[in-house]
């Protein structure tokens, strides 16, 4: 992992962490206070050793300093205190209560963005490191010196969790969906009036009747007031909410200027990063799948575009390189370029690592470079070579409802469009009717819908449109679903972008509203023909079709002889991931889940081997240190199982494990990471390694 800003999501979430540890620590100072018994005491002191060693842990993989640096000291001072088996004196506490103070007061300032080591910390430190030169024996129990007063959350501010602010955005899209609701109660109503003007009635039930289509008009009336005002509240509603969950396009950008230091100085280049429309507001969900993209494009625009100045030279180009980042609003979408003044495409290379996919120089072949395992470099770098990042950028966008372009600079370079809803729980989509089973497609996408003749169809793979020729594919077909009757006329719903076109066979075209997305629950997580469900007014559930994956589908599928069927993707290695820091667990979910992983979570060793008899896995990442059954007692727990002896199982601890590098791996496991010296690619290719 870098040292580049943490994501606002997990600063959240370990600043939360903080200040439940620091609690924690607090409260075992105060009992060690208050402890007579030196039984009791030293049984004390191991359980503060382990909560701070823990906590040292997660601020190490966090990159939180100056947290990581009071830890390791009172790590120190703990430690001695053991071997000597002796107590904690009075002076000591008092400085773990301050440490317990400092970490409560560094989760305040990580939630609002700040990680830089304070004065207060350094004067802290020292302090404690004098503490530590000093004997651990016992000394004078005397009162803590008052601590300076905070202040209280009275500045008219509130903070509050991610996942609360997710589910208020939730809440108001379901509103959307209710308001429709209501617009079909109201649609039947009128209906139902219709009806009743129609029907004759005998002279004796016309006073009945009358009071009948009185009540209908009242409940009418009832029924238009109350659709106008969902949806003026819905509509406000879900205006404050999303301004509330935007964050600055800019923020997505923070951490590339280093990532370009970095590179030119491993690779002897040189080039200046450029950013327009920073100021563009943007869904915080957006922003951590946004940041990760923007940071591979970048890093494979300084290893394979720009070049080394010499060379740059002899082309009469600058010596330093550009790179430039670039967004827009269009609709309801945002738009990001990425685009160097590099070398552009190594078209040759790509045609003998493409191995016969895709031809001449056009957009096909230049498709090719999001293949998992797609590489043209000859040798595997810390940077390149494994043939992973654009695959992983594909995915991240993908994931996010939205497509990626690829495009060769005429005057040399290379661009890519990144193109994504700006929304993330409602969206107005087309219901199409395909074998008598519903599904959506958002009208983003959606260039022109045609009706065509299924005979002529037929006859050819590709329809005529405004647009001309355009490739055509049964949606029936593709998705490996039979029809009951085949119908004469069909509607072709012609869907892409930029100049990857599709037109997409449909039964018939149901209507077109907006509509509150819903995930994907695992057993279709793995389908890249669906991104995502929605619940119909009628009660119906509709799929959403994945464009990007219409769009993607090769030119033997589209022939009216070959059976179209479903794409779906290879079931992914699942990831037991174990730590007891919550905030570990979403930054190595984060991780893993990006490249491609299913991933469970457990929060200690026991927990783990309850998870692994309900359902295998193909690797565990665990931590060492943790409650109940450390990480070296899940290990030998599982090299002792028959079922389970040859599971792969990598540690990543805060421990000095043989030596600063951890080069010694311990009790079994295939490989150990050290957290304070982490890193994500590092991570992913010691994965592939043991697995």
């Amino acid at each position: 992992m870098t040292s580049d800003p943490l994501s606002r999501e997990l600063r959240q979430m370990f600043a939360q962490e903080l200040s439940e540890r620091s609690s924690s620590i607090e409260n075992l100072v105060l009992a060690l206070e208050r402890a007579d018994d030196p039984g009791n005491g030293e049984e004390l002191q191991r359980q503060l050793l382990k909560a701070v060693h823990s906590l040292k842990g997660a601020a190490g993989l966090m990159q939180v300093r100056a947290v990581e640096g009071l830890c390791h000291a009172m790590e120190e001072i703990l430690s001695a205190a053991l071997r000597e088996k002796s107590m904690i004196d009075a002076h000591k506490l008092g400085l773990f209560l301050a440490a317990a103070d400092r970490f409560r007061e560094a989760g305040s300032s990580l939630g609002e963005g700040e990680t830089d080591t304070s004065a207060e910390d350094r004067e802290l430190l020292e302090a404690m490191r004098r503490a530590a030169q000093a004997s651990g024996g016992s000394g004078p129990r005397t009162h803590r010196p008052p601590t300076k007063l905070r202040a209280d959350d009275l500045d008219g501010s509130l903070r509050i969790a991610a996942e609360r602010l997710d589910a208020l955005l939730y809440r108001s899209g379901e509103l959307v969906t209710f308001n429709h609701v209501l617009r079909h109660q109201l649609e039947t109503a009128l209906a139902v009036r219709e009806q009743m003007r129609a029907i004759r009635v005998p002279p004796e039930y016309t006073g009945d009747i009358a009071g009948i289509k009185r009540g209908l008009r009242e409940l009418i009336s009832s029924l238009r007031r109350s659709t106008h005002e969902i949806e003026r509240t819905s509509i406000a509603l879900d205006g404050e909410v999303r301004e509330a969950r935007t964050l600055p396009f800019a923020d997505a950008c923070k951490g590339l200027n280093r990532i370009i230091r970095d590179v030119a100085e491993a690779s002897g280049k040189s080039a200046e990063l450029e950013i327009s429309g920073g100021d563009i507001q943007i869904d915080r969900s957006l922003l951590s799948s946004l940041r990760d993209a923007l940071r591979h494009l970048v890093r494979n625009a300084m290893d394979h575009g720009i070049e080394p100045p010499d060379e740059r030279r002899k082309t009469g180009k600058p010596e330093v390189g550009k790179i430039a980042i670039s967004a827009a609003v269009t609709g309801d979408r945002i738009r990001v370029k990425i685009e160097d003044d590099g070398r552009g495409f190594d078209f040759p290379g790509l045609r003998d690592a493409a191995d016969g996919d895709g031809d001449g120089d056009g957009p096909d072949l230049l498709q090719q470079i999001f293949k998992p395992g797609f590489s043209t470099s000859r040798t595997v770098t810390r940077l390149s070579g494994r043939g992973l990042g654009l695959d992983i950028v594909k995915t991240a966008v993908e994931n996010l409802r939205g497509m990626v372009e690829v495009s060769q600079i005429p005057r040399g370079g290379a661009a890519f469009v990144l193109t994504i809803p700006l929304s993330v729980s409602t969206i107005r989509v087309l219901e199409v009717v395909c074998a008598d089973r519903i599904f959506a497609i958002d009208t983003a996408s959606v260039r022109q819908v045609i009706r065509v003749d299924r005979t002529a169809v037929a006859a050819s793979s590709s329809v005529e449109t405004s647009e001309g020729a355009i490739p055509v594919v049964d949606l029936a077909r593709w998705l490996g679903i039979a029809r009951t009757t085949e119908p004469p006329a069909m509607r072709a719903v012609v869907s892409g972008v930029a100049s990857r076109r599709i037109a997409v066979l449909v039964d018939e075209i149901e209507g077109e509203r907006e509509l509150l997305v819903r995930k994907l629950g695992p057993r279709l997580a793995g389908f890249r023909q669906y991104c995502g469900a929605m619940n119909l007014p009628d009660g119906r559930l509709a799929l959403l079709l994945n464009v990007a994956a219409l769009a993607d589908v090769s030119p033997e599928l589209l022939s009216p002889q070959t059976p179209v069927i479903g794409d779906p993707r290879p079931k992914p290695a699942r990831v037991l991931i174990v730590d007891d820091s919550n905030a570990v667990r979403t930054l190595l979910r984060m991780i893993t889940e990006r490249a491609g992983y299913e991933v469970v979570v457990a929060s200690n060793g026991a927990e783990a081997l309850k998870q692994l008899a309900r359902q295998d896995a193909d690797i565990v990442i665990s931590d060492i240190d943790m409650p109940e059954m450390d990480g070296l007692q899940l290990v030998e727990t599982i090299r002792r199982s028959d079922r389970l002896a040859g599971l792969p199982v990598i540690l990543v601890t805060g421990r000095e494990i043989g030596g600063a590098d951890c080069t010694t791996v311990p009790g079994g496991a295939n490989a150990c990471l050290r957290k304070d010296r982490f890193d994500a690619e590092e991570l992913l290719e010691t994965m592939r390694r043991v697995v």
